[in-house]
């Protein structure tokens, strides 16, 4: 009978201990956010969206989120354009310094490459161009390098 018993107290334990990590596993899950959408893909970040698309993204969110009167819409119009505004000179202003540093990048990776590489390194090169908001496709000015002789010894 004491056996029984035993059996009967371990099989309650071990149920409480399974059904009690099921619901915190639950309630852990549902408080850690999911990683980005562009976390598990290979390939460089997706561009910045438009200044009228950010403009339309921003004035959704805070429209529908603190659900805004009409009258109060018309009011926060104009921040909402003068932080996009002020959103797009800060990307057109670190732009050129990214691309340098891409450039500089792609330069020393050319080195190493072979002939049948050098072309999809100027697709990427291309890419990050486009992505960097030089419309006109040409790249940046390349600064001189001082240091040529030196990684060719």
């Amino acid at each position: 009978m004491m056996k029984n018993n035993n059996i009967w107290m371990i099989t309650l334990w071990a149920g409480t201990l399974f059904f009690s990590g099921v619901i915190a596993g639950f309630f852990v899950s549902h408080l850690v956010s999911p990683p980005p959408p562009w976390h598990n893909r290979s390939g460089p970040p997706p561009a910045p969206p438009s200044p009228e698309k950010l403009k339309e993204m921003i004035s959704s969110r805070t429209i529908d989120r603190l659900k805004l009167t009409p009258e109060q819409r018309q009011q926060a119009m104009p921040a909402i354009d003068r932080l996009v505004e002020r959103m797009e000179k800060l990307r057109q202003k670190h732009s050129p310094e990214y691309l340098e540093v891409f450039m500089e990048f792609f330069d020393r990776v050319d080195a190493v490459l072979s002939r049948t590489q050098k072309p999809e390194l100027a697709k990427l090169r291309m890419e990050i161009i486009e992505q960097h908001g030089n419309r006109g496709g040409n790249p940046p000015e390349k600064p001189p390098r001082g240091d040529d002789n030196r990684e060719k010894n």
